[in-house]
C-alpha cells in the first residue's frame, strides 16, 4: 500500500511579508521616548513612593532654608563681579545636596538588593530624583537671582539667570560623568573640591580674565552655552538609567 505523502504547500509571497511584519510587530517591544519613561515611571510608580522619604523631604526643606537664607545677609556694599562669582561658584550648590543625599540614601538602603529588582531600580530612581532637584533648584535659583537683583540694582538679572543655569547644568554634566566612570562616593568630594578650587584659583591667578568671562561675555552667548548644557546633561541622565540596567550596581 502506497504511503501518501505529506505535503506543505508553500506561501506566496506576499503571505510571507504578511507574516514577516506580524512576528517583528508582535515581537520588537518599541522604544520608549525618555519623556514617555518618565511619565511611565510616574504613573506606575507615584510621587508618593518616588518621594516617600520623610527624613529625606525635611533634609530639603532645611537644606533649602540654609541656603537661600545666606542671600538675606549679602552686605550691600559688595563688589557686582564678586556677587556674579558668588552666583556662577554656588548655583549648583543645592543640587549638590539633594543629589548626594538621594543618592547615598538610596544605596546604603537596606532594601538596597530588593530595589534593585524592581522594574525601576534603584538608578533608575536617582536619575528621576536628580532631574527633578536640578528642575527645582533652577527655580530656587531664579527667584534668588530676583531678590539679589532687586537688592543690587546694578545685577543685570537675565545675564545673572544664563550664568546660574550654565553653572548648575555644567557642574551637573561634570557630577554624572564622574559617577558613572568611577562609580564611588569618594569621587562626589573630588568632584567638588575640583569644582571649588578650580573657580577659586583661576579667579586668584586671573582675576580680570575670571570677571571678564562672567560681566562681558554677550548674553545670546551664554544662552547657547546654556542650551548645550541643557542638552548634554539630559543625554548623559538616558544613559545613566541604560547604564545601571546594564553594568549593574555599584
Amino acid at each position: 500500500m502506497k504511503k501518501d505523502q505529506f505535503k506543505i504547500p508553500m506561501p506566496d509571497d506576499s503571505t510571507i511579508v504578511r507574516q514577516i511584519s506580524q512576528i517583528v510587530s508582535q515581537g520588537l517591544v518599541k522604544r520608549e521616548s525618555f519623556s514617555s519613561y518618565l511619565q511611565s515611571m510616574v504613573q506606575q510608580v507615584g510621587w508618593r513612593h518616588l518621594f516617600s522619604d520623610r527624613l529625606e523631604l525635611s533634609f530639603i526643606l532645611t537644606i533649602v532654608i540654609g541656603i537661600y537664607s545666606l542671600f538675606l545677609i549679602i552686605p550691600n556694599q559688595v563688589e557686582i563681579q564678586d556677587l556674579y562669582a558668588f552666583i556662577f561658584l554656588l548655583s549648583p550648590i543645592l543640587f549638590l545636596a539633594l543629589s548626594i543625599y538621594t543618592y547615598v540614601n538610596k544605596t546604603q538602603n537596606a532594601t538596597y538588593d530588593v530595589e534593585m529588582a524592581c522594574k525601576y531600580n534603584v538608578y533608575q530612581v536617582i536619575a528621576f530624583r536628580m532631574l527633578a532637584f536640578s528642575v527645582s533648584t533652577l527655580i530656587l535659583n531664579t527667584l534668588a537671582i530676583a531678590f539679589i537683583a532687586m537688592k543690587f540694582e546694578e545685577i543685570h538679572f537675565m545675564r545673572a539667570f544664563m550664568l546660574s543655569g550654565t553653572s548648575l547644568f555644567l557642574f551637573s554634566i561634570i557630577l554624572l560623568v564622574a559617577l558613572m566612570n568611577r562609580r564611588t562616593k569618594g569621587i562626589v568630594t573630588v568632584t567638588l573640591t575640583v569644582w571649588i578650587m578650580g573657580n577659586t584659583l583661576l579667579k586668584s591667578a586671573n582675576n580680570d580674565f575670571y570677571n571678564g568671562v562672567l560681566l562681558h561675555i554677550p548674553v545670546i552667548v551664554y544662552a547657547v552655552i546654556l542650551l548645550c548644557c541643557l542638552i548634554i546633561y539630559m543625554n548623559y541622565l538616558k544613559k545613566l538609567i541604560v547604564f545601571k540596567q546594564v553594568e549593574g550596581v555599584f
